[in-house]
């Protein structure tokens, strides 16, 4: 068992709750009482304020990263899914700062506030407990990568660093101020951090150490050209995005070429080292494998109940059904009720949301229904698709829709990855007009047919391997993943490119492909990285940030155009002009703290 971070906080919390068996017990224990060793200096310190973002990590920021790119979408599912248009609106980029809690600033900066805290508490238990230091810098580390995400989500940021400070007094830092105290806190922080593996089951599971301070540093490097401008300035993206947002997602390497310059002008200095954004990537990325990380031999083993023995996964979050009890609901909101509610899953219920875009589906080359051959296995890989469902559940089911014979009627349960769209209730007409060339639906009822594709629209989430040990099916034993190697692998592939080294780079990509079981690519273009790095990483919270490197986050898809039938509650996709490259600052946030000013365009 799995039982170094949050078992011991349960442990401790419960110590702490205890009462003696006196005539006058105690309700509590005093800080001294709580502090007097030091595994319960850990526990209450350090291992409380891992605890305290949960899986947000892996769930919520990885939402605020992805429903605003072209990987899936929340489609309206007439009754369902609607929700006053708030999903579809994220689709579409009408973006309200009434909304822009969704990038989790709240959790976030609770998170840091209790990092703080837990610092100057430690800062006096140095000269009685030598691991007291250490742990001051393992917290200052994690901080960093707290304000990461805020510099990647909001831009312009305070920077709380102490517990006597307050948010309503702190002014607003810039985008690079924040990079840079990033930055340099990881600097400060890394000769103090184990050169543990974070992802493997032992003292420094889950946590803050060398390979995921060098995750972090390779993430700020190859981002950093973007982290350098200043989004409450008007237009403040237009240089770096261009104007032309008619080319359907497709990577111009003439703007890529603007955009390697940008990035070759930016310097980050790490262990002493000083290079540009760039060579930082490759030597972030470098370290990483010196320290052992490599490819996993499966693709699908970094995402097992049993993943902690993945020699991939560079930072896991801990997870299972007692000792982490991490409640999470990827699945959940994907899949469809009936799917989920097979006996085999043990009352497991669903919300049949979130949903792959048909650009995605076709990226894998996935270009009919039911299609056979030709389709990258990492399609199938990531996603229930067509009646893979049936091989989770042992037996076809109904469709929600229509209670027919699921054994002869071709309107059993399926998944339907080229007919998903934002919203059904706007597009029913659209829907019905393409049965007429559909495969295997001509001589079914319209009617019916258009209630079948509502519920099954869509390939739906499969990147983690439901976990039929469990005793709850909302905490798997899966750790869930934050970063893995193959990120890395080809971050530092797109930076080999950026640098002129062209051969490297297709040798990194064809790494990749190879562990699926795909042929060698015989060139590389941007427009390749970009495909390669979606199709590896899909629901991995990393297209949001890519599509913004490459300046396609405004170009339209299949899903995203303007014109795109939406809900009367929703707001029409509009051209956009760049100012969702970051969310809005939460609207309450503005409120509390008047020395805020609001990102351009909200």
């Amino acid at each position: 068992m799995k039982k170094y971070i949050f078992g011991s906080l349960i442990l401790a919390a419960g110590m702490l709750a205890s009462c003696s068996l006196d005539e006058t017990p105690k309700s509590s224990f005093s800080e001294e009482e709580a502090m007097q060793s030091e595994t319960l200096i850990y526990v209450n310190t350090v291992a409380a304020v891992y605890n305290s973002l949960g899986n947000r990590q892996a769930t919520d920021m990885m939402d605020a990263s992805n429903f605003v790119g072209d990987e899936y979408i929340v489609a309206g599912r007439l009754g369902d899914w609607v929700d006053g248009g708030t999903p579809q609106n994220k689709v579409t980029h009408n973006i309200l700062p009434s909304q822009g809690g969704q990038a989790d600033w709240s959790p976030l900066y609770t998170t840091i506030s209790q990092a703080n805290s837990a610092i100057a508490k430690l800062e006096g238990y140095k000269d009685k407990v030598a691991a007291a230091e250490n742990y001051i810098y393992e917290l200052r580390a994690y901080r960093a990568f707290l304000y990461y995400h805020l510099c990647d989500f909001y831009g312009n940021v305070p920077l709380v660093t102490s517990a006597e400070q307050t948010m309503a007094d702190t002014q607003q830092s810039s985008r690079p101020e924040v990079f840079k105290f990033i930055v340099n806190e990881l600097n400060e922080c890394m000769p103090h951090l184990s050169g543990d593996q974070s992802q493997k089951s032992g003292t420094y599971f889950g946590r803050m150490t060398k390979p995921v301070a060098y995750m972090v540093l390779a993430k700020m490097a190859i981002n950093a050209s973007i982290f350098q401008l200043d989004p409450s300035q008007a237009n403040w993206s237009k240089d770096y995005m261009g104007s032309d947002m008619t080319g359907n997602n497709t990577v111009s390497e003439a703007k890529a070429t603007e955009i390697t310059n940008l990035m070759k002008n930016v310097s980050l200095t790490i262990d002493g080292k000083t290079m540009n954004s760039l060579e930082a990537t490759v030597y972030c990325v470098n370290k990483l494998e010196e320290l052992g990380y490599k490819l996993s031999p499966s693709y699908t083993e970094n995402f097992a109940p049993t993943n902690e023995n993945s020699v991939e996964n560079i930072w896991t979050v801990p997870n299972d059904a007692n000792t982490y009890r991490r409640y999470w609901d990827h699945e959940r909101r994907s899949w469809h009720y009936n799917h989920a509610g097979h006996p085999a899953y043990k009352g497991f219920s669903a919300w049949n949301g979130p949903c792959a875009t048909t650009w995605l589906a076709k990226q894998y080359g996935y270009t009919e229904d039911r299609q056979e051959t030709g389709v990258d296995p990492r399609f199938a890989m990531n996603f229930f698709i067509d009646r893979d469902c049936v091989n989770e559940t042992g037996e076809r089911v109904l469709d929600g829709a229509n209670t027919v014979d699921v054994n002869s009627s071709e309107l059993a349960l399926e998944y339907m990855p080229l007919w998903a769209c934002v919203d059904f209730g706007s597009s029913e007409s659209q829907v019905k007009a393409k049965q007429a060339s559909a495969k295997y639906y001509s001589g079914i009822d319209a009617g019916a047919f258009f209630q079948h594709v509502v519920k099954c629209a869509g390939a739906r989430y499969k990147k983690y391997a439901f976990d039929f040990s469990t005793s709850d099916a909302s905490y798997p034993g899966n750790d869930l993943v934050v970063w893995r190697f193959a990120d890395a692998k080809l971050m530092r592939a797109e930076a080999e490119y950026r640098l002129g080294d062209k051969a490297t780079a297709l040798a990194e990509v064809n790494d990749v492909r190879a562990r699926v079981g795909l042929e060698p690519l015989s060139e590389i273009t941007m427009q390749v990285i970009s495909e390669e790095r979606q199709k590896e990483l899909a629901w991995e919270g990393t297209r949001r940030q890519d599509m913004i490197r490459y300046a396609i986050l405004n170009q339209p898809t299949p899903d995203r155009y303007e014109g795109v039938p939406v809900n009367s509650s929703a707001s029409k996709y509009v051209k956009l002009d760049g100012h969702t490259y970051v969310w809005p600052i939460p609207a309450d946030q503005m409120s509390l703290n008047t020395n805020l000013k609001q990102n351009w365009g909200y």
